[in-house]
């Protein structure tokens, strides 16, 4: 499973090369600081190499599913500042190929300054991070990213241990695009880029896809004339987004070999486009169990409700208040630094589309890397 033993396919001309020479200069800037540390200095290095199945990459319905392979590369490094100030730094690539739509990446860069207070019981931090996001199959998805904001760890007990997080995003979309065009609105073909739930939607990709099928242009339905139609299929220019997250967990340790988390969050998106701003709730609970010496087994289980505040009475096919169900296991095996996984992922979600949900599967295996 770890080998994609097809022929690869000829990438369409219409594929941006200079997506493939950015993203190697920009792994390569990442990576340069940590090789300029010490070698006194330790600085943890992973690799990951990934295949799978994706049923639904671009999360619409009908679907459209894709074998994958992942590649990332990551690395990070804290320096001791004083006795309890310490400054961490981190950065990493990840570039999955999908074998028959469009392609995507991201990099990022992190950092993170935490001191410790009440003998190591109480660790807050700030924390920020950029980030690329490129994506040739939702191209309204493409965007820059920039993040800061605060954490804090407290230990309540031997068993217990609380986390804060508030951070404010700011999400640079490159593209235009019609409302709700990004992955998971239900909207598909338009070609179009920027906006939606953290995007807008497009096309793009190898070869023929779902995506980008003319039966799939957008007509919208027929309750939907006049002024509202027309506001709907109009397209506004790359969405400048505000995201606003506040999130809070806890960890238990049950036992020596079975560790729980449970977690929510509260997100606010001040969308340029007004109709395209959300709030939304989330939920989930996550169990991690050693069955065995260098055998690990990890479940999680999410809900989502989302919320679109201020979409115009006029357009009536938006649904406004949706949600959406997601699930995840994950089976490794470590040998020394290797780490062998299995992993199956489940979605179920509602689109802001009345008439549009979808679901989602994965299978993937890989293997990753420390040094």
């Amino acid at each position: 499973m770890m080998e994609k033993i097809s022929v690869r396919r000829v990438r369409p001309a219409r594929r941006r090369p200079y997506y493939y020479f950015l993203s190697g200069i920009g792994v390569a800037a990442f990576f340069c600081f940590f090789m300029m540390v010490p070698p006194s200095e330790a600085v943890d290095l992973l690799a990951e190499l990934t295949a799978g199945y994706d049923s639904n990459p671009a999360l619409t319905d009908p679907s459209d599913g894709s074998g994958f392979s992942v590649y990332g590369l990551g690395a990070q490094h804290s320096f001791v500042l004083s006795q309890d100030l310490a400054l961490h730094l981190s950065a990493e690539g990840r570039y999955q190929d999908y074998w028959s739509v469009g392609d995507n990446y991201r990099l990022q860069a992190g950092t993170a300054l935490s001191y410790v207070l009440a003998e190591g019981r109480f660790l807050p931090s700030l924390i920020g991070e950029v980030a690329a996001y490129r994506d040739a199959l939702i191209e309204a998805d493409e965007r820059n990213e920039a993040m800061a904001g605060v954490a804090a760890d407290w230990i309540l007990s031997n068993r217990l241990t609380l986390g804060f997080e508030q951070t404010f995003r700011w999400l640079s979309y490159l593209n235009w695009a019609k409302p709700f065009s990004g992955k998971g609105q239900g909207r598909n073909g338009d070609n179009g880029g920027g906006g939606g739930k953290g995007g807008g939607g497009g096309g793009g990709g190898k070869n023929s896809s779902a995506a980008t099928r003319s039966e799939w242009v957008w007509a919208g339905p027929p309750s939907d004339q006049g002024k509202g139609n027309s506001e709907f299929n109009k397209s506004y220019p790359p969405r400048d987004n505000r995201l606003m997250v506040t999130g809070v967990d806890l960890d238990i340790f049950i036992l020596p070999t079975l560790t729980g988390r449970v977690y929510g969050a509260y997100g606010n998106l001040n969308s340029s486009l007004d109709m395209e701003s959300f709030r939304e709730i989330q939920a989930g609970a996550a169990l991690s169990w050693a069955p065995a010496e260098l055998w690990l087994v990890g479940f999680e289980a999410t809900w989502y409700r989302t919320q679109y505040y201020s979409v115009p009475e006029n357009i009536t096919s938006v649904r406004r208040i949706n949600y959406s169900w997601s699930a995840g296991l994950q089976v490794s095996r470590f040998w020394g630094d290797m780490e062998f996984f299995g992993q199956l992922g489940w979605k179920s979600g509602d689109a802001p589309l009345d008439y549009e949900s979808y679901t989602q599967t994965v299978i993937q295996c890989g293997l990753s890397y420390s040094f």
